[in-house]
């Protein structure tokens, strides 16, 4: 089982993109998480390039959402939202209207944050875009607060606690999948 996992950051040392990362380390066999990092080649969405000018990099997007049996998203939260690449993302990969890549696609979102709410608004705004989407969303939101207090000198997320929150999302996925919902 394939699953895509988008990070919602650009940022270099994103906790989000740790996030991905661990979990792509405690996946399964025959569950395979692929990161993908090519957010920031996207251009912004103009209906005006849809049809025969659209960006090669956002058909590369939706062929991997399409080919993935799921998808994983992990997002940070900027002014009490969804971040400005992962919208455009979402925009892109859901056009032109009624073809949307996520439609029927099992999708969770997770979000880490230095904040006490651990990007819990953002996720549920994300939820609500990708529904639009036509996605099928899976669980959630899964917030992880306070996440600089979960990192360890090598960069990683190791806190049980979050990594158990991990393994969770990975089988609500895995079973998603297999449940065809």
């Amino acid at each position: 089982m394939r699953i895509l996992a988008i990070p919602g950051s650009l940022r270099r040392d994103s906790y989000n993109t740790m996030l991905l990362e661990a979990a792509r380390r405690l996946a399964p066999s025959p569950i395979e998480v692929d990161v993908f990092d090519g957010a920031g080649q996207i251009p912004l969405f103009n209906q005006d390039s849809e049809g025969e000018l659209t960006p090669g990099t956002v058909l590369e997007l939706r062929a991997r959402i399409r080919a993935a049996d799921a998808v994983l998203i992990a997002s940070p939260e900027y002014n009490g939202s969804i971040t400005g690449v992962l919208k455009n993302l979402i925009d892109w990969a859901s056009r032109p209207y009624g073809q949307s890549a996520f439609e029927g696609k099992p999708v969770s979102v997770i979000g880490a944050s230095p904040s006490r709410f651990g990007a819990l608004r953002s996720q549920e705004t994300t939820i609500g875009v990708l529904t639009s989407a036509q996605a099928t969303v899976v669980g959630g939101p899964h917030p992880v607060k306070q996440v600089f207090r979960l990192v360890d000198p090598e960069g990683r997320i190791g806190d049980p606690a979050t990594l158990s929150m991990l393994r969770d999302v990975l089988a609500e996925l895995s079973s998603a999948v297999t449940l065809d919902v």
